[in-house]
């Protein structure tokens, strides 16, 4: 399976060089966190079946049937995240601070009018914004390499590719081989006679090479949300809702190779090519919700959303410089100097997973005095299966090598990741109109690969004040994961990859006014 897995990896890293998309774009548009208001990140993002808060709105739709009336919140958060990476024996680290809406809430909701016979209790109506996912991080790491070059998987390209015109090295490959030809970082490949047997790279890889990534990404997953809720008997609580999820994404990945023996300047000093990628889109989904009361004590819940339908565009741009002192100096090419100055742009879709979850709240002292202590604890549970993400390429630009393509990354994307539980615990207690709340999130692995150790840990704690109408709540939430990534794959050698561990802590306050 590992081997089979690297091999898809060549495969489509040695397509992405013509191409933005590749798996680990349907994993981090798939790969999302709970959001809401403080008060539901201060108890782990729980709440699938506790209900009562502006954030069941994104996460269960039936959660907000418990308004008897309107609500208003805001959400903004401050984010300070670090990146180490390991690689190659060496260790590197870089960090961002960014400050970001978190979420957006407004319910309404109607009561029952006094006399009706009818069952139901109120309807309810919720409008919101969530953010699911935040982008924005630096990651840096570096080590000294003398096994193989990121060079070489140009000369696979033309290998692979049979290219034996260097006319047609220099020109069709404006995203990787050209770039490389055209700067001397890689060449053809003379016998005696001075006839072409082939390409070469002119890195001295066996003298060992300082070997550079820098990695920095912005944007973020943004969820627009209706919900509409129903109150049964105070029993069963129906939710159905809406999402209208949007994407910005910005990538700028900055690599780079440097001799580490002096040769004077005779030959290749360095290169470094930069990848820039801009993506936007916009998904549909629905949610279908149910919370029901069993007791007052205790409550059962569940919820799921259908696959998220996204129409996504990619703007990108490569660039190289490299130098090789006396041969030929330093040389740069951009891929806009091989496309009359454009950017390479594509349309195409993408299908991110469907999700399921489940959860039971224990709610204790149900006595209508406020004075007495409150609280609750909820356990949630949620299931989603990375692996049946789906990209599709458009017909209006689409080929039988698009096609090609998109069925390469689907069976890569298939066979790299699998299903995934994520488990959640949380709790509140109340003391008149203090509220203390803790939480811990754990979400599990993506990856098929069990070396891979890519599991997320979130600790969060939070206080909260509600008092005439108004009400305030503060969090801090502590996560961590860990990842891998391949700077770049070969067909023929084994790359290291740099191990990422990922630290963030997020301060969360939300301001809430009742209608």
């Amino acid at each position: 399976m590992k081997k089979r897995i690297i091999v898809f990896l060549v495969s489509i890293l040695l397509v992405q060089i013509a191409f933005a998309q590749d798996e680990s774009d349907a994993l981090r548009y798939s790969y999302l966190t709970p959001g809401g208001t403080a008060r539901m990140q201060a108890v782990g993002g729980t709440g699938v079946s506790l209900g009562g808060d502006a954030g069941d709105i994104t996460l269960n739709p039936a959660g907000i049937g418990f308004f008897k009336t309107g609500d208003l919140s805001i959400t903004p958060g401050l984010k300070a995240a670090n990146t180490q990476g390991d690689y190659l024996n060496s260790s590197a680290s870089d960090s961002k601070i960014d400050l970001y809406v978190q979420q957006l809430g407004l319910i309404i909701a109607s009561d029952k009018k006094r006399g009706s016979n009818t069952r139901w209790q109120n309807f309810t109506f919720g409008i919101g914004l969530n953010r699911l996912a935040n982008f924005n991080n630096n990651v840096y790491f570096q080590g000294v390499n003398k096994n193989s070059s990121y060079s070489e998987q140009y000369l696979e390209q033309l290998i692979n590719d049979k290219v034996t015109n260097p006319n047609d090295a220099a020109k069709n490959y404006p995203y990787g081989a050209s770039l490389a030809f055209n700067t001397f970082l890689i060449d053809t490949l003379d016998d005696a006679s001075g006839n072409m047997i082939g390409y070469q790279s002119y890195v001295p890889v066996s003298n060992g090479i300082l070997q550079q990534n820098s990695i920095s990404t912005r944007g973020g997953l943004n969820e627009f949300a209706l919900a509409f809720a129903g109150n049964y008997d105070n029993r069963l609580y129906i939710g159905l809702g809406l999402g209208i999820p949007s994407i910005k994404y910005n990538r700028t990945n900055t690599y780079s190779e440097n001799i580490t023996q002096s040769n004077g300047n005779n030959g290749f000093q360095n290169f470094s090519i930069t990848n820039t990628l801009s993506t936007t889109g916009v998904g549909i989904n629905g949610k279908i919700g149910l919370i029901y009361t069993v007791s007052p004590m205790i409550r059962l819940g569940g919820a799921f959303y259908s696959p998220t339908a996204y129409s996504m565009h990619d703007s990108y741009t490569t660039s190289m410089t490299t130098n090789t002192g006396n041969f030929q100096g330093t040389q740069k090419q951009s891929s806009t100097d091989l496309n009359n100055g454009y950017p390479g742009e594509y349309n195409y879709s993408l299908t991110t997973p469907w999700r399921a979850m489940g959860g039971i709240s224990f709610i204790f002292g149900t006595s209508p005095d406020v004075k007495q202590q409150h609280g609750f604890l909820n356990i949630d549970y949620e299931y989603v299966n990375y692996g049946s993400a789906r990209y599709s390429f458009n017909s209006s630009n689409s080929t039988t090598g698009d096609q090609a393509l998109a069925n390469s990354l689907n069976q890569s994307i298939s066979s790299m990741y699998k299903g995934a539980s994520n488990v959640r615990v949380g709790g509140e207690l109340k003391f008149n109109i203090l509220y203390v709340r803790a939480g811990f999130d754990w979400m599990g692995s993506p990856y098929s690969n069990s070396d891979i150790k890519a599991q997320q840990t979130r600790y969060s704690a939070g206080l909260g004040i509600r008092t005439n109408g108004i009400y305030a709540d503060l969090t801090y939430v502590y996560s961590n994961r860990g990842d891998q990534y391949y700077p770049y794959l070969l067909q023929d050698k084994t790359v290291s990859p740099a191990s990422l561990t990922y630290h963030a802590s997020n301060i969360i306050f939300t301001i809430g006014f009742k209608l």
